[in-house]
């Protein structure tokens, strides 16, 4: 006697996802924006709104991420959805997706969103990888000032009305060495930034 192994009983990786596709999946047709509803999630952009709205689409806006109940009721009728990183959609929640054609992920990571189950339905997901990528370099080459310059220690002798006039142990960035482990997006805005500062990056 000779085993059967039923093909649902393989488990299948990400890449090959893409190519699996459940019979619920949508062939796609020509479509007026008028009959397009998009739900924007915690607090997207305002313009991004206005532009869609002026462009024809059904648009509901949120600030907040909703919870997963409220989620699924709202997922069942629309054909795009825009998230930042608190909104969850899992398995279960896609799978009240009936009309869902994308998911705009409105910043650098899609691990909000189970992208196996998305491709098996034919959901597009895409995300926006270089959405804060200056910001945190910024942020980064701010703190790295703060640290060398001991603002943080001043700053709490002066809250506490003491003037404490010192440099020493206090240096300027000119000239150090600042080493980035992890050469992305972040990474190398971040050297630019620094070498523009004078710093050796390595």
């Amino acid at each position: 006697m000779v085993d059967t192994i039923k093909p649902s009983s393989i488990p299948i990786s990400r890449r090959d996802s893409f190519n699996t596709r459940d019979t619920r999946t949508r062939d796609l047709k020509p479509f007026h924006s008028g009959d397009i509803k998009i739900l924007l999630l915690e607090n997207v952009s305002a313009m991004a709104v206005d532009i869609l709205k002026k462009a024809g689409y059904q648009v509901e806006f949120h600030t907040k991420a909703l919870d997963k109940d409220a989620l699924i009721e709202k997922i069942k009728d629309v054909h795009a959805v825009g998230l930042r990183s608190k909104t969850k959609l899992t398995e279960e929640v896609l799978s009240h997706a009936n009309k869902l054609l994308t998911i705009g992920c409105f910043c650098i990571g899609t691990n909000q969103v189970d992208l196996s189950y998305a491709a098996s339905r034919g959901i597009c997901v895409f995300n926006s990888p270089f959405s804060n990528s200056r910001s945190v370099a910024e942020l980064i080459i701010a703190e790295v000032i703060l640290l060398a310059r001991q603002l943080g220690d001043r700053s709490r002798e002066m809250h506490n009305g003491v003037w404490n006039k010192v440099s020493k142990s206090c240096y300027e960035i000119r000239g150090k060495t600042l080493g980035i482990i992890g050469y992305g997006h972040i990474g190398t805005q971040l050297g630019v930034l620094a070498e523009s500062l004078g710093m050796h990056v390595i």
